[in-house]
């Protein structure tokens, strides 16, 4: 008798250390969706267009370094705009994230009330217009 009592003290310990592991996987529930006329939020890797007041400083001088390798894409040097202030990004040779992403250079653009900043993306990138 007590080595029953033993054993399923023993086992209801294991059973409890153990527990989450034993209740199966946990899975995350959907968010649901914005309502209506709102914009869906913000997700890794959204770039943000910004309307700012100042234009943007005088384009830097940069030396192009060799190619590493033949799917290597040189992204010239250029100026990004942080919500604050602008902060240079200097030349560089990257691979694509994708098979067929292509990159698309930074625009700014002259509009009522500042200059509209659209920073530079991979083609499969959102942008978020605020």
């Amino acid at each position: 008798m007590r080595n029953t009592k033993v054993f399923l003290l023993s086992t209801a310990i294991a059973v409890l250390a153990a527990g989450v592991p034993l209740a199966g996987p946990a899975t995350a529930q959907p968010r649901p969706p914005p309502p209506p006329g709102l914009p869906a939020p913000p997700m890794l890797g959204d770039l943000h267009v910004r309307i700012v007041p100042q234009a943007r400083p005088q384009r830097r001088r940069e030396v192009r370094s060799e190619r590493p390798g033949p799917r290597y894409v040189w992204i010239k040097g250029d100026w990004h705009h942080t919500g604050q202030e602008w902060s240079w990004s200097d030349g560089r040779w990257s691979e694509p994230p994708q098979r067929r992403a292509r990159w698309i250079a930074p625009r700014y653009q002259k509009v009522r009330g500042g200059y509209r900043y659209v920073p530079g993306h991979w083609s499969h990138q959102r942008l978020i217009y605020n």
